[in-house]
């Protein structure tokens, strides 16, 4: 089909001209179109949206009234199913019973799906300011963790209570509070151009820096170790016999040190620290970080491999840097440096590079995470552990990329 044929669709999904209210379109056109368009080229893409934004300020110049309500009628009824659904073996009727749910709790109320939806989760957003999030058994939220993430962190993360189970899919309910601004990974494809400017980046440079450099300073209530804790030498020794071989000294130079990552201050980290979970405002200062299903209490440090992940990305030539990243990088130690002081530099560089090797050495697996990463099957992670660590030969003797 013509991509241009879906204009009147696109049109006709956030306009009705007899509604009597406004509200914002962006979640339908993100959501609900964009997916139909994952076949089109960029270019089409950015036409489509160009068109829709000039049809959208012409109409409310006019006086019409715009809303989302028509689009979520379409959500649930002929929208295909998410593939959270699929992948968890539900079916399109308990996306239904989702978006019920949530409109019997909330009635009269905009509902709307996020446009980033995470991977172990399906999130509808209600109003401006709640977030209700399905989540099936194996991936349910420790409340002990999420509490403790507001304690430490306070509005800079959502504050979560579980409400229900749903009788016929077995989901878990949760009810967040929504951080308010625009994920990185949004910001990159809606406004690639501020999302990639200095300012942009430094400000989000400093203002993460801040943000982990918090939770170095006081002691954490007595907090079981996670997955990642209770393995960590075993997870390091496996890596260094398992991975490629040119990442292999770098395993074994990190078990030579060992002690100095976890003498650092154990606190509580963020499990995945990238572009779609950072939020921002749009000056490109942190407002939080959303989705801590995976965090635990990890030696500090672990959690700085999505540092990475801000000073450059993955292109269709692989992963590439931004021609400012060495400067930027430098800005965030400086930052980071301040609240935590210099003493502890040489141990918390030691602690990132363990992190991006415990990150990206073991596949996800439907989270398992027990499987050291192969060439030739796991091509996204090799491909970051070559940018973020550089390929180093047997007897080298810099191994770290600091």
């Amino acid at each position: 089909m013509d991509p241009r044929n879906y204009v009147p669709f696109i049109e006709r999904l956030v306009y009705n001209e007899k509604a009597d209210s406004v509200a914002n379109p962006e979640p339908i056109l993100i959501d609900w179109i964009m997916k139909r368009l994952a076949q089109c080229n960029s270019k089409v893409r950015q036409a489509l949206c160009i068109h829709l934004s000039k049809v959208l300020s012409t109409r409310m110049r006019a006086g019409h009234k715009i809303t989302d309500k028509r689009g979520i009628q379409d959500a649930e009824t002929s929208t295909p199913t998410d593939p959270f659904f699929t992948r968890n073996k539900l079916t399109h009727e308990d996306q239904q019973e989702c978006y019920a749910i949530v409109s019997q709790l909330y009635p009269n109320q905009t509902i709307s799906p996020a446009s980033c939806q995470g991977y172990c989760s399906f999130t509808l957003f209600v109003g401006p300011s709640t977030v209700i999030q399905f989540r099936p058994s194996p991936y349910r939220l420790d409340p002990l963790i999420t509490s403790l993430a507001s304690s430490i962190h306070s509005t800079h993360v959502p504050q979560t209570s579980h409400r229900a189970v749903l009788r016929s899919s077995g989901l878990d309910v949760y009810t967040m509070s929504r951080i308010p601004g625009t994920s990185l990974r949004d910001s990159r494809s809606h406004s690639p151009v501020l999302a990639r400017s200095p300012q942009f980046l430094e400000n989000l440079c400093t203002s993460l820096a801040a943000f982990l450099a918090h939770s170095w300073h006081g002691p954490l209530p007595p907090t079981p170790l996670g997955t990642i804790g209770t393995s960590l030498y075993a997870r390091l020794q496996l890596l260094a016999t398992a991975l490629p071989a040119r990442f292999r000294p770098t395993a074994r130079q990190l078990l030579d040190n060992i002690d100095s990552i976890t003498a650092l201050p154990w606190v509580l980290t963020h499990g995945d620290l990238v572009p779609g979970n950072i939020m921002l405002a749009p000056s490109g200062h942190l407002t939080g970080l959303v989705d801590w299903a995976e965090a635990e209490v990890l030696p500090f440090g672990l959690c700085l491999y999505g540092l990475e992940e801000i000073l450059g990305e993955m292109t269709e030539r692989g992963w590439e840097y931004h021609a400012a990243a060495e400067g930027l990088r430098a800005l965030f130690w400086r930052e980071l440096c301040t609240g935590i002081g210099e003493k502890e530099r040489m141990s918390v560089e030691m602690a990132r590079i363990a992190g991006i090797l415990l990150w990206w050495g073991f596949s996800w697996d439907e989270g398992r995470i027990d499987r050291v990463v192969e060439e030739g099957r796991d091509g996204v992670e090799i491909a970051r552990l070559d940018a973020f660590l550089g390929s180093f030969e047997e007897g080298d003797v810099r191994v770290f990329k600091l």
